[in-house]
């Protein structure tokens, strides 16, 4: 049903089109419908970028994470950690 309707919506839209260019308004269409899709989606994009979260607000990544992360640590390090903050989250 979803591609039916997205379907008839472009008919709908390309006819539209046909009949603005037969009646000559096309260019007039264009010069007015781009730069306003044009800043309608610069808008959306700036208040996308407003409300993300920050990068600064983020949670601090577990200990094991940090700890899987520094490669300079050996493997035994690690799984220490791991098996610490496992047994720690079971009780």
């Amino acid at each position: 049903m979803r591609t039916a309707g997205r379907l008839l919506l472009l008919g709908w839209l390309l006819a539209a089109l046909v009949v603005l260019g037969i009646d000559g308004r096309l260019p007039e269409f264009i010069a007015w419908a781009a730069p306003g899709s044009l800043l309608v989606l610069a808008l959306v994009s700036l208040v996308r970028q407003q409300l993300a979260p920050s990068i600064l607000d983020q949670r601090p990544l577990p200990e094991r994470y940090r700890v899987a992360d520094d490669l300079r640590q050996p493997i035994a390090a690690v799984v220490a950690v791991a098996e610490q903050e496992a047994l720690a989250g079971r009780h």
